[in-house]
């Protein structure tokens, strides 16, 4: 049985609201009421709301404004204005805003179900279409509405077709868990709009994980420190972004972060590394490889200074080697654990009991 559509109603009048809801459910539509702009916006925060109602005319608020507002929360929401007094400037004013349509409550209810079925019906294709586009495409959902990062990622999409935005979100708590379905590749938090949820993000990162199970979320726009980008690491970020970063940067920095990588500093990734080894060996006891993939002695003692965090130039004076000699070992290193970064082998090196 296909879903209900669902239909939100905005009057301050309680009889419009229960006539209007009597008679859209029992068109069968699933129906929501609100008396204010504030009742609205949480309802369309939570809910799947494909068509909105709104009175032109409420005592307190102006139903345009009211539109506007649910619209910056919902790009694909279809809004039919309703006013007992048209004229042709609101009318002229509603079609600029972007709204769907502009109704006087005089219209028949058939010419009213029509039109909102006719919401119905584009707000549906021009969804499909959007999923459609997006399928061979990675797709990313942005958390924030800080302009200037917003208009660069818009820049960045036109350059690197590949690329698509699904969703935009003002903040955390715009998304809803109906948007399962969005399922994007790439989680774009800005931090400087988010920061009040970013102190505790346990929780935050939870629930972002079961809406967007298989999104990398990347950090935008932050100046963090380490032990909070440690923090954040731990609830599940996969890259920090500061506010200036260029195009350039941004697809490298999502390119590796698509791959599996984290895009962190040098310096954060040999402390994490660091970590990571007295954790798992408090004490050092001798235990047999699993398996060596292949590698020789040279190999392995190269693979031991990587997880000490050493550089290539570090490693090439402590060995006496040539610099290039450690690159060439590196790689070899690589392709024999079928592996992409220096962290990604010191991993496994550790799960297979190398080092």
């Amino acid at each position: 049985m296909p879903e209900k559509s669902q239909v939100l109603i905005v009057d301050d009048d309680p009889e419009v609201l229960k006539t209007l809801q009597l008679w859209l459910k029992n068109e069968g539509f699933k129906v929501f009421t609100a008396a204010n702009k504030k009742q609205a916006e949480e309802i369309v925060k939570t809910e799947n709301i494909a068509v909105c109602l709104v009175d032109l005319h409420l005592k307190h608020e102006d139903g345009l404004l009211i539109s506007a507002a649910l619209k910056s929360l919902d790009e694909l929401l279809r809004i039919i204005i309703l006013t007992g007094y048209p004229t042709y400037e609101s009318a002229i004013d509603a079609i600029k805003t972007g709204l769907f349509d502009y109704l006087s409550k005089s219209t028949d209810n058939d010419a009213i179900l029509r039109k909102i079925n006719s919401a119905v019906e584009e707000r549906d294709r021009e969804l499909a279409i959007k999923q459609d586009c997006d399928k061979n495409k990675i797709s990313i959902v942005l958390i924030g509405h800080h302009l200037l990062f917003k208009e660069g990622l818009e820049n960045f999409l036109k350059e690197n077709m590949e690329y698509c935005l699904l969703q935009t979100y003002h903040a955390i708590d715009y998304v809803k868990k109906s948007d399962f379905n969005l399922d994007p590749a790439l989680l774009l938090i800005c931090a400087s709009c988010n920061q009040m949820f970013l102190e505790n993000p346990e929780n935050i990162f939870t629930n972002l994980k079961i809406i967007f199970p298989n999104a990398k979320m990347v950090l935008i726009n932050c100046d963090y420190n380490d032990d909070k980008k440690r923090e954040l690491i731990r609830c599940g970020a996969k890259g920090f972004l500061p506010a200036n970063t260029g195009k350039a940067n941004l697809k490298k920095a999502l390119n590796c972060i698509l791959e599996g990588q984290i895009w962190i500093s040098r310096e954060l990734s040999h402390q994490l590394l660091s970590e990571l080894l007295e954790d798992s060996n408090p004490e050092i006891v001798y235990r047999k490889p699993l398996s060596t993939f292949g590698l020789t002695n040279r190999e392995i003692e190269i693979l031991q200074a990587l997880a000490s965090g050493l550089s290539n130039f570090a490693i090439s004076e402590k060995l006496f080697l040539s610099e290039k000699t450690v690159k060439t070992h590196a790689h070899h290193i690589f392709k024999k654990m079928l592996v992409k970064t220096r962290t990604q082998a010191v991993m496994k090196a550790m799960e297979f009991h190398i080092i």
